[in-house]
């Protein structure tokens, strides 16, 4: 029985027309077309902290209403309830409520 290729699995061997992959020893390959771009007219991230600041800014404010008005909501009912709390179970809250208990 003989080996299948998976076993022998190992880089082509100079027959192959599509070498392993980085290999750039085979020479040009017909019609691929490679491009480069200077590394002084590549800018990485030109202004990108203003645009962000701005255009961040913008966005944010945008859904303001989606986010803010909820939470805002929320923090009063916490408050609300947090001092309502304290208040049912101090000393005046006691007397107020006549000794019942509060749920």
């Amino acid at each position: 029985m003989r080996p299948t290729v998976a076993r022998l699995g190992d880089m082509p061997g100079p027959k192959v027309y599509n070498l392993w992959w980085g290999d750039k020893s085979g020479g040009k390959i017909k019609g691929v077309t490679t491009y480069t771009l200077s590394s002084y007219q590549s800018k990485v991230a030109p202004k990108w902290l203003s645009k962000y600041i701005f255009n961040g800014f913008r966005r944010i404010s945008g859904e303001l209403f989606f986010f803010g008005v909820p939470f805002a909501v929320g923090y009063a009912t916490y408050s609300w309830a947090k001092s309502y709390d304290a208040w049912a179970n101090s000393k005046a809250g006691h007397i107020a409520m006549e000794g019942k208990h509060h749920d």
